[in-house]
């Protein structure tokens, strides 16, 4: 690995083509770009925050497995110069940003995946954006770059000038021994907005595994719960895990670590997502309180609306009895009943009851 810093728009004019990895997730915008270099212009150095890790692919082609959304932000700041500089008519400096560092002929240099791709390239070609579309934070961001330059009527040529002297510390390399989507998540262990169902799906496509994967997804959104759909592995986890509840951002490396183990003890692909996908069931289930039984529908609906998530491991386990005819309706209620009581009295401050429900499924006499 080489460390070196660069100039963003040295990089930009350097490369044909920047990908981004698929796990990296949507964009989000991060601390105001254009409002930091404004109150930084006049400082000797420029610095993007962070490190910004490439793989080199081939010559001037590489892939962003960390910074992605910052170079996203740099290149949606020079597409707004470029919108500023039609009302100046100064067609032939508009030209050179999108020739130097926008586009490698009619394509765009950044070439993002999935809803990324699709906002991005509408953005910088001009194309329209329905209205769903623009509540994308790319479109937000972009236009107000262009209107704050607009409104404390910014000199182009002056911002130009401080966008090329922006500099970021970039690591480039061609090979590594860590997977790239396993660097990425320790790079972002710390932070609140990774997307680990993105790098549980780049796992498992790495595994051959989409169509299962598709098929499990396709229930959260089919029962629109797509939402649902981290928290379902949050509670899955916690009872393969014998009632360890995985931390915060370690959701993917503990899907990936029970997979792994679970092929290894001669388990099949097949097996497991057959056995995830009920469980996926019988949590769409608990989360609509959909049941015939009106005494049972009840009881979950108490649950449900007194927000007694830490409780679903547990209930996952017991439904999954009552579903396959393992316990009785009588037997179900009562064990429903004995969740809502222990909840209760642990909210009223009494301690004595204190039940760790990740872990209640190994005692389900209670």
């Amino acid at each position: 690995m080489n460390i070196e810093i660069l100039n963003l728009t040295d990089l930009l004019n350097n490369s044909q083509v920047l990908y981004s990895a698929d796990f990296t997730g949507e964009y989000e915008a991060p601390a105001d770009l254009l409002e930091n270099l404004l109150e930084n212009s006049n400082s000797g150095e420029k610095f993007i925050d962070g490190l910004i890790f490439l793989q080199k692919n081939d010559i001037n082609s590489y892939t962003i497995i960390d910074g992605t959304k910052r170079i996203i932000s740099f290149s949606l700041l020079l597409h707004a110069i470029c919108e500023c500089c039609k009302l100046t008519e100064n067609q032939s400096l508009t030209d050179n940003i999108k020739q130097n560092y926008l586009f490698n002929d009619n394509n765009t240099k950044l070439q993002l995946s999935g809803k990324n791709k699709v906002i991005y390239e509408k953005l910088v070609k001009y194309e329209k954006l329905t209205e769903e579309e623009k509540n994308n934070p790319m479109f937000k961001t972009l236009h107000e770059f262009w209107a704050k330059i607009k409104m404390n009527n910014i000199s182009i040529e002056f911002l130009l000038n401080i966008a090329k002297q922006v500099k970021a510390m970039v690591c480039v390399y061609e090979n590594f021994e860590v997977k790239n989507r396993d660097l990425y998540q320790y790079l972002n262990c710390n932070n609140k907005n990774l997307d680990e169902i993105a790098l549980i799906y780049d796992f498992l496509k790495e595994q051959s595994e989409l169509n299962h994967w598709n098929e499990l997804k396709e229930l959260f959104e089919k029962a629109d719960m797509t939402r649902k759909f981290r928290y379902f592995f949050v509670d899955y986890l916690t009872i393969q895990k014998n009632g360890i509840v995985p931390k915060e951002n370690e959701i993917y490396m503990s899907f990936k670590h029970y997979y792994l183990k679970a092929l290894k003890s001669g388990k099949n692909s097949a097996e497991l997502f057959e056995e995830l996908k009920n469980s996926a069931n019988h949590y769409i289930k608990i989360s609509t309180a959909n049941f015939e039984n009106k005494e049972i529908k009840k009881r979950i609906q108490t649950i449900k609306d007194n927000n007694m998530y830490i409780t679903f491991p547990y209930l996952l386990e017991i439904t999954d009895e009552y579903m396959n005819k393992k316990m009785s309706e009588k037997t179900y209620c009562e064990m429903l009943d004995n969740v809502i009581l222990f909840v209760a009295e642990q909210r009223s401050g009494n301690y004595e009851s204190i039940i760790n429900y990740a872990n209640l499924q190994n005692n389900s006499n209670l």
